[in-house]
């Protein structure tokens, strides 16, 4: 059977985790396209509902793979049902991960990061180069669908915190922040940390907060030519993640 209606309970349910509370109160969240269907046979994620056209090959084997039934649906009700003009199918329901306990690993600290293609292109690159995250304050929802997608849905496999004290939760773990500001730090290139870093970023518009830069063991800046005011977020914490890294600070994730 094909479903044919945006008012299916099923469809209904789907779109409900389009927002925040849809996803909080039950539990899940959604995974679009081969990038998604991939990661989550990679790691194992709880998958609930595959959702997909009656031609999506890619769909309808890993509903078969995984003993799910498809919800096979027309472009209309898939495009209802994702949060993208133009879904890329299969759009999969998965239980939302755990957040993890931050630990003794050299970790990307989102503070306040409120745009979701910042976050999931940070996560992505967090994932290639063996870092773990954590989130606090207002940083956007790395579970969310737009997160997950901007992440190439690598967010499933990186060790994420979040964190509700960031300089205190830092500490505990063993971990010495790295505070990313736009001037006035040494070149992050040349930071050397005596212990696995906490790299600290900011939102773009603001920035870290004064007491989480005062509280960092090292203020650090990425030289750019005169003229520039600063780096996209995203960016900004890739080269850093990149040159702190070079310099033997991280390792592979475990």
């Amino acid at each position: 059977m094909v479903v044919t209606s945006t008012s299916n309970a099923t469809i209904r349910a789907v779109r409900r985790l389009h927002r925040p509370r849809g996803r909080r109160e039950s539990g899940r969240t959604l995974l679009e396209g081969p990038n998604g269907v991939e990661a989550a046979r990679r790691h194992a994620a709880r998958v609930r509902d595959v959702l997909c056209l009656t031609d999506d090959a890619i769909g309808l084997g890993f509903a078969d793979d995984i003993g799910r039934t498809p919800v096979v649906v027309t472009e209309e009700v898939l495009a209802a049902a994702s949060d993208t003009v133009h879904p890329r199918g299969p759009l999969l329901v998965i239980d939302t991960p755990s957040y993890q306990t931050l630990r003794s690993a050299p970790t990307t600290v989102l503070v306040d990061v409120s745009d979701p293609g910042n976050v999931g292109t940070i996560v992505r690159t967090a994932a290639a180069f063996g870092w773990d995250v954590a989130v606090a304050g207002a940083t956007a929802d790395v579970w969310s669908p737009k997160v997950l997608r901007s992440s190439a849905a690598n967010a499933l496999g990186v060790h994420i915190s979040a964190l509700s004290n960031v300089t205190a939760d830092v500490a505990h773990a063993g971990l010495e922040p790295v505070a990313l500001v736009v001037d006035g730090g040494v070149p992050v290139a040349t930071v050397e940390a005596d212990a696995p870093p906490a790299l600290l970023v900011g939102s773009e518009a603001h920035g870290l907060p004064s007491n989480v830069i005062d509280a960092a063991s090292h203020r650090a800046t990425i030289p750019m030519r005169s003229g520039v005011e600063s780096l996209n977020a995203a960016v900004a914490a890739a080269v850093a993640m990149y040159e702190v890294g070079a310099r033997g600070c991280n390792g592979p994730a475990a």
